[in-house]
């Protein structure tokens, strides 16, 4: 169901509307969803007709004793508005036309609706979450990525450090995307909150798998973002104040165009450090988004400039008797970009350059002993995408480049045998990958087939890929949908897996088979799906017994390393000759009614690997396998308040149990035990006030609400005694949204 707001404001006085019969009302129309407006609605009166413009904006002529207006918008069904309506009406939109109080326009027949859309291009399971969805779900502190982690097939990171872990494949596997951007860290540390704010996102698509052939260079999932469109007309700001951090947001007309911008600051380091442990990391971020819009798809093309940035400072002190034990850890990321984007009539076109910067400064005091990790690196791509609509379906084609520098590391970063051991060198490598691909759709009888091929050179390992990939849907009733996707998705080595200096130069990349069966069904009010994944990695980047240790796997270092090996620059010896194996079933269901709503979301599966085949010890559990994850979310209306709570729950992260050691070596049991469940509590109470300017949101977001000292890692004290690192205490976002219209 998709959801249309009218905004009607009189422009006139009740005076001025007594002395002239006929008066003009000025509005605006927008998705009530996203709040964006919709260029192209219809607004009919008894005696005008007129469509909105690129703001959603209309003016139209109403006689004294008009009562109605009808609003229609290609993709949305006609609704019937009562003049009196004042500033604003919420109406859903279905697929009927709606009359309120059995009357119809006079003098005019409304336009037939526009004929429906082609059905989405199929794929393995795709979930889209809209703002309708995120505001309804408790927990997630009006975040998107924190609502992704809701979905089946999505598993949670000790602290959320800033990735994502889908159906059992690693962090590194993994991309983020953000309107064909690729960038490092999904959220700030902590995940406290994703790197861009869910104001300025007109929706987030969440891939687990069957990543469709535009996409490669990840053997797991993917993550969408699509940044909204500015609004002109006039300026409007808005914002949030919260418990732990404050958000500007400002959009309005420029230069023939519009610009939207964005600056958001946390204090949570400093809110919450009287009530923890001195132990433990408290993280703070900024971030900064700015995007502006000229033009016209259809008539010059429209080109979209956008720059976005994100700071994060995590800092951990230890006391001791007679010192501090102290670490920091400083990222940053930022991608400028100038999207273009052309369309004649059916075939359209889009140019996506981009450029930008990832860096990493680590600093480490432990017993008096300094280390220090510092690399930074310069990416950037170019993305050339072309689609021609047919009756039958769609073609598409394009090329993906993508490359930059990682320049020479200051390093003096662990001892010999440990995980995070780097050695000072004064490597810059240099590197460009080239795709290109082709991709249809069309439909034999009710079977929707989407083939594709995607072929890659990387420049890297100086090899090149063919991955063919395939989905399907098959309608097998008016309420159920059979959904199938195979398919082979390559993953190049990272810049610093190459790095002569500590790394292997003739590293190749790995890769997955994957396939997957499932089925949606859906009744208008209750949905769902149930799928079914398997997929086999092979030559598979690991570190040899020679270079490989197993201590120390119960604490955060191999968190660490699974996430910023890739992102950041840091530097192993691998070799080809690992396995994987990932497999489970998903199960989704969600109600909606008028007035409640309900989810839940539940992943069995099973991440296994194999390091080294010499060693002769088969499979063992990925680092971050969890078997059972669930989330029951829901919420409801009382009176003027929204209440919700969501309960989430998952199966401890395996690790490796400490046995002894002796001066030279340290003995564990390899992935022998399991840290405890992981259980959490969130509630969310929400009031909001409509007014003329747009929405007030008072919301209070309480997570870990029993505040439960959930288990994060496992490591050895002084003692060789295994102590519990604790997670992350109760957090309570509690503050005000302005939303402007």
């Amino acid at each position: 169901m998709r959801l249309l707001v009218v905004a009607v404001v009189l422009a006139v006085s009740a005076q001025a509307a007594e002395a002239d019969p006929d008066r003009v009302l000025r509005g605006v129309v927008v998705n009530e969803a996203t709040n964006v407006a919709i260029e192209g609605a219809l607004v009919i009166g008894q005696y005008d007709t007129v469509t909105t413009d690129q703001d959603g904006g209309f003016a139209i002529v109403v006689s004294a004793d008009e009562r109605h207006l009808i609003v229609s918008a290609p993709g949305y069904a006609m609704r019937s508005v009562t003049v009196e309506s004042a500033y604003r009406v919420e109406l859903v939109v279905s697929h009927e036309v709606i009359e309120v109080e059995g009357t119809a326009p006079r003098g005019r027949r409304p336009p037939p609706p526009p004929p429906p859309p082609l059905p989405p291009r199929p794929a393995a399971q795709s979930y889209e979450l809209s703002a309708a969805d995120l505001r309804m779900l408790p927990g997630t502190a009006n975040d998107a990525l924190r609502a992704a982690q809701v979905l089946p097939g999505v598993a949670r990171l000790p602290y959320s450090f800033g990735g994502i872990v889908m159906r059992g494949s690693s962090p590194r596997d993994n991309v983020v995307y953000l309107d064909g951007i690729e960038v490092p860290l999904a959220f700030h540390f902590g995940g406290i909150s994703s790197f861009y704010p869910s104001s300025m996102l007109e929706g987030i698509e969440v891939s687990n798998g069957g990543i469709d052939p535009a996409y490669g260079r990840a053997q797991g999932g993917m993550v969408t973002m699509t940044s909204r469109e500015p609004r002109g007309g006039h300026w409007r700001t808005g914002g949030s104040v919260g418990l732990l951090d404050t958000a500007v947001v400002a959009e309005g007309p420029y230069r023939g165009g519009a610009v939207l911008m964005g600056v958001r600051r946390s204090y949570l380091d400093v809110v919450m450090a009287p009530f923890v442990d001195e132990d433990i990391p408290l993280p703070s971020y900024l971030d900064a988004q700015v995007k502006m819009s000229f033009g016209k798809p259809s008539l010059t093309g429209r080109v979209t400039p956008m720059l976005f940035l994100a700071f994060d400072h995590l800092q951990a002190t230890t006391p001791k008797e007679d010192r501090e034990d102290e670490s920091t850890v400083t990222a940053f990321f930022m991608r400028f970009a100038m999207p273009y984007e052309r369309r004649w009539g059916r075939l359209g076109l889009k140019l996506t350059p981009w450029i930008g910067t990832n860096q990493l400064h680590f600093t480490s005091r432990v017993n008096n002993v300094i280390e220090r990790f510092k690399r930074p690196m310069y990416p950037g791509g170019a993305r050339l995408d072309m689609q021609r609509d047919y009756d039958w379906g769609d073609v598409r084609w394009g090329i993906d480049l993508q490359g930059g520098r990682l320049t020479h590391f200051q390093a003096g970063l662990g001892h010999k045998g440990d995980i995070l051991e780097q050695l000072n060198g004064d490597t810059t490598i240099d590197w460009i990958d080239g795709a290109m691909y082709g991709a249809t759709r069309f439909q034999l009888g009710r079977l929707d087939l989407a083939p594709g091929l995607r072929l890659e050179h990387y420049g890297l390992s100086n090899e090149s890929v063919i991955d063919p990939r395939l989905s399907l849907s098959l309608p097998l009733a008016s309420w159920l949908t059979l959904k199938e996707s195979v398919g082979r998705y390559h993953q190049p080595p990272t810049p610093g897996d190459v790095d002569p200096n500590g790394g292997n130069r003739n590293l190749k990349s790995s890769y997955y088979d994957s396939a997957s069966l499932g089925a949606e069904f859906s009744d208008g009010v209750l949905s769902g799906s149930v799928t079914g994944f398997y997929s086999q990695g092979f030559d598979q980047g690991v570190r040899t017994i020679e270079t490989f240790d197993f201590s120390n796997l119960g604490s955060l270092g191999p968190t660490f390393a699974q996430l910023l090996e890739k992102q950041l620059g840091l530097t192993f010896y691998r070799e080809n000759i690992g396995r994987a194996r990932n497999y489970g079933i998903e199960l989704l269901l969600k109600r909606y009614t008028k007035h409640w709503f309900g989810l839940v979301s539940y992943t069995l599966s099973r991440a296994q690997r194999v390091d080294d085949p010499k060693l002769g010890r088969g499979w063992r559990p990925f680092d971050l396998d969890q078997r059972h994850n669930l989330n029951i979310a829901g919420s409801m209306v009382v009176g003027k308040w929204r209440l919700g709570g969501r309960i989430q729950y998952g199966t401890g992260a395996p690790y490796s149990p400490f046995l002894g050691r002796t001066d030279d070596e340290v003995f564990v049991d390899p992935y022998a035990g399991r840290l405890p469940d992981f259980f959490q509590l969130d509630v969310r109470f929400d009031r909001i006030w409509q007014r003329c300017w747009g929405t007030i949101d008072l919301y209070f977001d309480i997570q870990n609400v029993t505040n439960r000292r959930n288990v994060e890692g496992r490591d050895l004290d002084d003692f060789d005694v295994e102590t519990d690192v604790p997670g992350l205490p109760i957090l309570p976002f509690i503050g005000v949204e302005f939303i402007p219209r």
